[in-house]
């Protein structure tokens, strides 16, 4: 992957295999879309210490607000998300941290139901329960609301610049350009 330029994405891998590609690659990873364990415990959501690991070697964070994973579940809001973002943001540094929505906007009941189910035996995979994108983000037309939020946090532009895109642009560079 490095060869060619891509970029290795570990969103959808375990904590070994993980740091075994954050060790080798001679380039920078991501997790494109996850959220922090310190905020929910769930097996998907990455341990302090992994999103440590990935953000002093270079490697970006993006996270999702997948409202399973978010700590209020389907009751989340864009706060929430704000919330989760800025946990990642104090372990990770203002460089390592971008967006990873994950984003699903138009899926209804039945696409979750078969993306969580393995596809050769029927059984569930993981308990997502309701899935409902948090208050105030439920479409892609209210993203102006995710900026408003972080404002409202003190946050300071420079930040909110980094975070909503320009971290994302400075890694694809590196890895695009190497």
């Amino acid at each position: 992957m490095n060869r060619l330029r891509i970029l290795c994405d570990l969103s959808h891998v375990g904590p070994k295999t993980s740091e075994d590609v954050i060790l080798t690659s001679k380039q920078p990873v991501a997790y494109s879309h996850c959220l922090p364990a310190g905020l929910k415990a769930h097996p998907r959501n990455k341990s302090d210490e992994q999103l440590r690991f990935i953000a002093e070697r270079g490697g970006l964070v993006g996270v999702t607000m997948f409202p399973p994973f978010l700590r209020r579940g389907s009751k989340s809001t864009v706060d929430d998300y704000v919330e989760a973002i800025e946990y990642v943001y104090n372990i990770c540094g203002e460089d390592q941290v971008g967006i990873g929505t994950d984003f699903t906007q138009g899926y209804g009941l039945p696409f979750f139901d078969w993306i969580t189910h393995d596809k050769g035996y029927g059984r569930r995979l993981t308990n997502f329960g309701e899935i409902i994108n948090p208050e105030g983000l439920r479409t892609i037309g209210e993203f102006p609301n995710l900026t408003a939020a972080m404002e409202r946090r003190g946050w300071p532009e420079s930040r909110i610049k980094k975070i909503m895109g320009e971290n994302w642009l400075a890694l694809l560079r590196r890895v695009w350009e190497s």
